[in-house]
């Protein structure tokens, strides 16, 4: 008896005998058979000859799947003897993916983060410079004009240039380095 693979379905089998009832009836053994022992295949990771595919991507970066890449040559890669093992992969694609969201969102807080230490210290420096004016209006001015609750004006004692002063030296401590 020959045994014939077609090559258009590989799973088929034809026995080449003289007697058809006998070829239809091995036919249908045969496709059970095949059935039964892909599907048994199939099921024990540890049987099947790893396969993995290999590319390089356009930033420079080698990737290896088992699944081919679209659009991509890939390079074929037959392991001997070796499994791959996918169980696992999707918890632990899913912590890369949460672990990567998490950077992301340091990334962002540190850059919020340094946008508004620059916003502050630029704020600081700015206060710092009226402070140090009105310091300096307070030290060479006699007669120093301020307002009251009512929005009048009014001339300043000493004792009231004195507590302006001590104010902005306040105010120069906190906001010039």
């Amino acid at each position: 008896m020959d045994t014939v693979t077609d090559t258009a379905s590989p799973t088929r089998l034809y026995l080449s005998t003289g007697n058809r009832e006998s070829v239809a009836t091995m036919n249908g053994r045969i496709w059970l058979a095949t059935i039964a022992l892909g599907t048994a295949l199939s099921a024990v990771p540890s049987v099947q000859a790893a396969k993995l595919y290999k590319w390089t991507d356009e930033q420079g970066n080698v990737t290896y799947s088992e699944r081919k890449p679209t659009g991509q040559e890939a390079e074929a890669i037959r392991l001997r003897g070796a499994t791959l093992d996918s169980s696992g992969a999707q918890e632990k694609l899913d912590r890369l993916n949460e672990q990567a969201a998490a950077q992301g969102k340091d990334r962002k807080f540190a850059e919020n983060s340094a946008s508004v230490t620059a916003e502050r210290e630029e704020r600081m420096a700015n206060n710092c410079k009226i402070a140090q004016e009105n310091m300096r209006i307070l030290r060479t001015t006699s007669r120093i004009q301020a307002k009251d609750e009512n929005g009048e004006p009014y001339f300043l004692d000493e004792p009231g240039i004195q507590a302006k002063m001590a104010a902005t030296q306040q105010q120069i401590e906190d906001n010039c380095n």
